[in-house]
């Protein structure tokens, strides 16, 4: 073989070898890894209804004592959308802001339409239980109301206008509850504490209050969905226990909240949001019961009364507490 021919045939050898090689070498690489999916794009959030942003906005020029502005995001409302509904919600809270804000007349003039516009909406056929806006309004137009009877008439006058819309409204235990709340907070300090019955329970069969005299009492009005509740549960928990030694007794109120619950289920709920939240308190026993729930006034959660070892209450707060708030109502049902 001459030199060329030589050069030719090693170059066309190497090639072959090449080319076996490198099938060898992908006939063992791993296979590529298919490209990783596009992450999904985030579901947009719901927009918040305009009648929930009416409510917010107006709550926001109260909360900045600019009630002149919440009476105009109510007026243009009604103006552009209407009297139904949100703007009912939104004239109710314009009312509690004049309130808040020491202008009586202007409040009571609130309250005046709110309820004129509650009771055209009863007069058609539609009842508080069965319209979340109706119930809602006027339930804040009768609590302004009590809290402007007791500031010009007295408490006793306030009371009793307060028990007769207990009378006129049957249902439902929302409204009841708040109603009732607004008489405690003129009057149940001092007098003697509301026996609960327990129409069901969760855990253990609760103490009646006949049971506990003697001892000092923390009842404590919640749901298992109230978010103040469960950010407000490590405070409880930590300075109820501290006073367990002392004899103090915590008894748990709630109620079944919705339309379509299974009892069962609800119960079973309640007993693991207590077993998960309260630790410290020990097993569930807890009171479930509409009755209980309005005697207490448990429209807003979470709600304590302290009643002391002879069962008077001595402290009512429909609202948090401080740790030093709480530690004070304690020693007054301690005493």
């Amino acid at each position: 073989m001459n030199p060329l021919s030589h050069r030719f045939a090693t170059l066309a050898l190497a090639v072959v070898v090449h080319a076996a090689i490198a099938v060898a070498a992908s006939a063992q690489a791993p296979a590529p890894s298919p490209p990783a999916p596009a992450p999904a794009a985030a579901a947009a959030p719901a927009p918040t209804p305009a009648g929930a942003r009416l409510v917010s906005s107006i709550r926001n020029k109260i909360s900045a004592a600019d009630l002149r502005s919440a009476e105009s995001l109510a007026e243009v409302w009604r103006t552009t959308q209407g009297d139904e509904g949100s703007y009912l919600l939104g004239l109710s809270w314009v009312a509690r802001g004049a309130l808040l804000l020491g202008e009586l007349d202007r409040a009571g003039t609130y309250v005046s339409q709110v309820r004129q516009r509650c009771d055209a909406r009863i007069a058609r056929g539609v009842r508080p239980e069965q319209d979340d806006s109706l119930e809602i309004a006027l339930g804040a137009a009768i609590e302004v109301e009590g809290q402007l009877r007791a500031r010009t008439r007295g408490k006793g006058d306030a009371v009793r206008f307060l028990r007769g819309e207990l009378a006129r409204y049957p249902a439902p235990i929302a409204l009841r509850s708040r109603i009732q709340k607004r008489i405690n907070l003129i009057e149940l300090e001092g007098r003697k504490a509301p026996a609960w019955t327990a129409e069901r329970h969760a855990g253990a069969t609760p103490p009646t209050l006949e049971s506990l005299r003697g001892r000092p009492v923390l009842v404590y009005v919640w749901d298992k969905g109230c978010g103040d509740c469960r950010a407000w549960a490590p405070t409880l928990s930590k300075v109820a226990a501290q006073h367990a030694a002392e004899g103090l007794a915590v008894v748990p109120i709630t109620r079944f909240y919705g339309k379509d619950y299974v009892p069962e289920v609800e119960i079973a709920r309640i007993d693991s949001t207590w077993t998960a939240d309260y630790a410290p308190l020990g097993a569930p026993s807890v009171v479930i019961g509409n009755a209980a729930m309005e005697a207490y006034g448990g429209s807003s959660t979470p709600t304590i009364a302290l009643i002391d070892r002879k069962g008077v209450v001595r402290h009512y707060a429909p609202y948090r507490l401080t740790e030093k708030d709480l530690e004070e109502a304690i020693a007054l049902a301690l005493r």
